[in-house]
């Protein structure tokens, strides 16, 4: 399967970008390819919503983090929204649960940028 990504700019400058597909060795490399074409300099705030995500293996979840680096580098940060408890469980087996803000809903992610 294919992992496709969507981003959407809201009002208050936050990008939510939808994940859809699966995201492992096979897909990769599609991933940052298309991530890296959305995480730039002019936003600060992303929320990378897992909803439609099937599959999510430890390859995945270091290009998930590798995200946030170049997201970090340009002084932003990214929030999870929508994670399943299977891909949760991997979160928290890396222990990236430490590293990433995770919510149920987009509407408590972008709470949080504006409480912070």
């Amino acid at each position: 399967m294919d992992i496709n990504l969507t981003a959407k700019t809201l009002a208050n400058g936050v990008c939510v970008i939808s994940l859809r597909g699966d995201i492992g060795a096979e897909t990769v490399n599609d991933f940052k390819t298309k991530i890296d074409g959305i995480i730039n300099s002019s936003t600060k705030k992303y929320i990378m919503d897992f909803q439609e995500v099937s599959y999510l293996n430890s390859i995945g979840v270091g290009a998930v983090a590798a995200a946030l680096k170049k997201a970090k580098k340009f002084q932003g940060n990214i929030k999870l929204i929508n994670v399943s408890p299977s891909i949760q469980e991997l979160f928290e087996m890396t222990r990236l649960t430490k590293v990433f803000e995770m919510f149920d809903s987009e509407e408590e992610a972008v709470r949080s940028y504006e409480t912070n």
